[in-house]
């Protein structure tokens, strides 16, 4: 005999089991997408940097790197050769405009001195000698002078008389005898004027040696005085006031004439010199203020100088510093200068992004109003200073961007801060 089966019903819930998971999927996708909205990317709020919208003045400067020069520096060197006996300063120490820096010994320079001095003192004694001849042969022409003159009126005298007598009649002078006595005082009277041409001309021989006596005397002394100068050249000496840089030579080190000795600086007057990047000079001219950071002072003064030769990428911008030097201040220390090349009214401006240069369009991440989420927003960038730039649209005051290095999620459209 048949026996009936029963058959179980089975449960509805074994029977549709792959609805729930179904359900519970599309609750947590619902619940994701309310959650991360259309992030496509999640980071860690620890790792971005943001910042705000501002609008003001926006400042435009140009930031660069340099140190602090002297304006007046001086090359010491050696005006003689010698080998170096003495160095009285080391770098570092300051120096009165004619102190002794370094001694050297030279004794062939001594050698010619001496025997310049002693052919100075020959010279002298020639010259002497010659002039004293040349008195004396003076002084017998003015004797002759004298004598002819003498001579003269004695025969004018004795024509003279004969002149008298012949005039009362008197025949106890002839014809001939009178006519010689005119003969000789004619002839006294051109003797007499002769030696008197003759002195003349021997005071204007005197003028003219003595002329040529102190013209060779002074090429005696002016090698004499070379000579002194050479010897006292030995002792190098500072040619301005300042702080020595540097000390070229060394004890019994050998110099040459033109080598360099030392360096010398004046301190009192300082300058900066910076190095700008080459992209960035096209926006300095002379005469823009500048702000110079020592770190512990900031020294204002105005662009003098932009070297036209460009090294590395870089060119030098000289700065002529305006206000008074901080204790700190030296050759040589490092600062940062801030050159204000122009001031934005009214602009909208915010803290600079990594990779957004200046006068470009690029994409930056702008903050959710809950700052849980930053989408992409297309922002037209304009002129840039040291840490800030101007926003030309975009953005709005108060809008939060940003800042730190988006290149890991560029290609997302909206990420999430967690």
């Amino acid at each position: 005999m048949d026996i009936a089966r029963e058959v179980a019903t089975q449960p509805v819930w074994k029977k549709y089991w792959y609805v729930f998971p179904v359900i519970i999927l599309l609750v947590a996708v619902y619940l994701l997408k309310n959650a991360f909205g259309n992030a496509s990317y999640i980071i860690e709020k620890k790792d971005v940097l943001t910042a705000q919208v501002e609008q003001g003045t926006f400042r435009v400067n140009v930031k660069a790197t340099g140190v602090l020069k002297p304006l007046n520096i001086r090359w010491v060197s050696s005006q003689v050769a010698g080998k170096v006996e003495q160095v009285h300063v080391k770098a570092g120490a300051y120096v009165e405009q004619g102190q002794v820096l370094m001694q050297l010994s030279n004794p062939e320079l001594h050698r010619e001195l001496e025997k310049a001095r002693w052919e100075l003192a020959a010279n002298k004694a020639e010259s002497n000698a010659a002039y004293v001849a040349l008195e004396s042969q003076l002084v017998d022409l003015e004797n002759a002078v004298i004598a002819a003159k003498f001579n003269y009126q004695s025969a004018k005298l004795k024509l003279d008389a004969e002149t008298a007598l012949i005039e009362q009649g008197n025949a106890t002078v002839s014809a001939l005898d009178y006519q010689k006595s005119q003969l000789a005082v004619e002839q006294q009277q051109q003797y007499w004027l002769a030696q008197q041409q003759k002195v003349a001309k021997m005071k204007t021989n005197m003028a003219a040696t003595q002329l040529a006596q102190k013209a060779r005397l002074g090429l005696v002394e002016n090698n004499v005085q070379r000579m002194q100068e050479q010897v006292a050249a030995l002792q190098v000496r500072a040619s301005t006031s300042g702080v020595v840089q540097q000390v070229s030579l060394e004890l019994g080190e050998r110099a040459h004439i033109g080598d360099s000795v030392a360096l010398v600086a004046d301190q009192q007057v300082l300058y900066a010199k910076l190095q700008v990047q080459e992209v960035r000079v096209r926006d300095i001219i002379i005469g823009q203020p500048v702000t110079i950071d020592t770190r512990t002072s900031e020294l204002q003064g105005e662009v003098s100088r932009i070297d036209p030769a460009v090294k590395a990428g870089m060119v030098e911008v000289d700065v002529k510093l305006t206000s008074q030097l901080p204790p700190e201040a030296r050759p040589e220390l490092a600062v940062d200068g801030f050159i204000a090349i122009s001031n934005i009214e009214d602009a909208l401006y915010v803290k600079r992004p990594m990779y957004a240069p200046r006068y470009s369009n690029i994409g930056l991440f702008k903050l959710s109003k809950d700052k849980q989420f930053a989408s992409k927003t297309q922002v037209t960038l304009g002129q840039s200073s040291v840490n800030k730039i101007q926003i030309v649209s975009g953005l709005t005051l108060g809008d939060e961007i940003i800042i730190s290095d988006t290149s890991d999620w560029q290609e997302h459209q909206e990420i999430m801060i967690n």
